[in-house]
């Protein structure tokens, strides 16, 4: 029995001591969050059977580390909390915070202050305006709602509601953002930003307005550093008075004036209605420079017609001066026109006069006409060919309906234009033709050939066909009938028909991949026809000598039937 009673002894006294260590330390926090006063006037009230203590001039609060001012306050002892009205402001020693306001609801408790009113909060990253800011002491953070402004000596952010973390300084904004600095305005419905780094970051339809004008336009959110003035968006465009670029990803640098965009680009230039697509690109502000490449492709609409123009890469460069304004083209050039095809190395395309120089290697094709030099220059006139121009190596092949290659070459020639087709050519220098003639009854029938060597001449062309040749300065020449041509006196020296290499608009309009592989499939099409074709003239031909054979074996036996 006595040990029984020493066993209960003991329990009550453990849980005693258990009463008296879990207790004191919530005593002793409740007096450490106790709100201690002073004020010029206290008097104490009760409404509603709670008590409070009214406190009124220079009103003073301290807790911990927090100091509170007010002109007048209600103290409420029972739960640690009090309102305080007028010239309010709050000062947190730790973290330099200051906040200003008309009123505040504070718990001392929880250690979260309500302030409505003129809210200033101020430390030293930072400004923060609006009319209600909740303060959370213990977690530094700062939430407003229904309005607020920020100002951190960079950008000033506006939103419906934010929240400071003040510790990581970090911001979350959410409804109507706007972020504005001297070089643009952001607008979106959400953005993160970083106090420390300047950097920003949106998950919404984003758009930015520069200080010029330009708008450029994220549907799916963006990144900017605007510190250092970069700007990266997903699904971005840029909108000016004269151009507009859009891209899977648009990257913007508004203190070096550089935009570039990756992944299914489109650049439009309003004014001069050129549209330009293509995997990359990039513009340079300043410059008015703008590179695509990789699967680069442009489409100019002229009149009822449209040029094609592929190439590894295109730059086109805008300037104040419209004869500044042209368009380069780097590498495995293409054209298509409905008068006009061709390949070469490069070109340059001046927007002013709608001329296009051809350079290295350029190949051109005109209804039944090729076109080759070092050089080739093109005068555009109301959307049509109006002028060609060649220099150096030039040579022009012309196929007729029998397909014979009636020739021109010379140092240099120009060819004028009537609508679509060319209507005549005058060579300058070292001219030489080659032009088969047929009968004028039938046109099927070649009567001869005449090659001519002669200076200066000038070719003039019916049909698309050469029709009459005017000869200036010595001119050289002999007929030969049918009989006497061989084909190597048929062909002027550099003659080539590079008529496999004629880009259509279906080509064109693919990727180089594609279009290669289509050109391979076609190739295989038609070796495949060929084969068949081969077979079955074979086999008609094996028909016919079957049928030879019975017709001999038949006759015999019918003779001697009439025998």
């Amino acid at each position: 029995m006595t040990k029984l009673n020493d066993l209960k002894l003991a329990i009550k006294i453990t849980f005693v001591f258990l009463i008296i260590f879990w207790i004191a330390p919530q005593s002793m926090a409740q007096k450490s969050n106790k709100i201690k006063y002073e004020a010029n006037y206290i008097e104490g009230g009760k409404l509603d059977d709670v008590s409070y203590k009214r406190l009124v001039g220079n009103v003073k609060f301290i807790q911990k580390t927090t100091i509170i001012y007010c002109d007048s306050a209600l103290l409420y002892d029972q739960t640690n909390s009090m309102e305080a009205f007028g010239n309010v402001k709050i000062e947190d020693l730790e973290d330099s915070v200051v906040i200003t306001s008309n009123k505040l609801l504070y718990n001392g408790n929880g250690r979260v202050a309500e302030l409505r009113g003129n809210v200033v909060y101020v430390d030293d990253s930072l400004e923060l305006y609006t009319d209600n800011l909740d303060y959370d002491m213990t977690n530094k953070s700062a939430t407003y709602f229904e309005g607020g402004k920020i100002i951190d000596g960079v950008n000033t952010l506006e939103s419906i509601n934010g929240i400071y973390d003040t510790e990581s300084k970090l911001m979350i904004f959410n409804d109507s953002v706007s972020l504005v600095n001297e070089d643009y305005t952001l607008e979106s419905n959400d953005l993160v930003y970083n106090i420390i780094t300047k950097k920003a970051r949106t998950s919404s339809k984003t758009i930015i307005t520069t200080k010029d004008g330009k708008n450029l336009v994220s549907e799916m959110g963006s990144e900017f550093d605007t510190a250092n003035k970069t700007s990266s968006f997903l699904v971005g465009e840029i909108d000016t008075e004269s151009y507009m670029m859009k891209g899977d990803e648009l990257f913007f640098n508004s203190h070096l004036g550089t935009y570039s965009a990756k992944g299914n680009v489109f650049v439009l230039a309003k004014n001069d209605n050129i549209i330009i697509t293509g995997d990359n690109a990039n513009f340079w502000e300043d410059s008015g420079k703008t590179v695509v490449y990789g699967n680069s492709l442009l489409k100019k609409v002229m009149n009822d017609d449209t040029l094609f123009l592929r190439a590894d890469t295109l730059v086109s460069i805008d300037d104040s001066l419209e004869v500044n304004k042209r368009l380069l083209a780097y590498k495995n050039v293409k054209i298509f026109k409905g008068d006009l095809q061709g390949i070469s190395d490069s070109l340059a395309y001046y927007l002013a006069d709608s001329s296009i120089t051809f350079f290295d290697d350029p190949v051109l094709w005109n209804a039944g006409s090729q076109i080759t030099a070092d050089t080739i220059h093109i005068l555009v006139k109301d959307g049509t060919i109006d002028r060609l121009e060649t220099s150096v190596n030039s040579f022009i092949i012309s196929e007729d309906s029998s397909k014979n290659y009636n020739q021109i070459k010379g140092r240099q020639m120009t060819a004028f234009f009537d609508g679509k087709i060319i209507k005549n050519v005058d060579v300058n220098g070292n001219g030489e033709s080659i032009y088969f003639v047929s009968d004028e009854e039938n046109t099927n029938i070649m009567i001869g050939m005449n090659k001519i060597t002669c200076s200066n001449m000038r070719i003039f062309f019916k049909d698309n066909q050469v029709n009459d040749i005017r000869f200036y300065t010595n001119p050289d020449g002999d007929f030969m009938p049918p009989h006497e041509l061989k084909e190597d006196n048929k062909k002027l020296d550099g003659f080539a028909w590079r008529i496999d290499e004629r880009p259509t608009k279906v080509e064109i309009m693919m990727t180089p991949e594609d279009a290669a592989k289509l050109k391979m499939e076609s190739a295989d099409i038609h070796e495949i026809e060929v084969d068949e074709k081969n077979k079955l003239n074979q086999m008609l031909k094996n028909n016919s000598q079957i049928e030879k054979i019975k017709d001999q074996l038949k006759a015999p036996s019918e003779g001697q039937d009439k025998k």
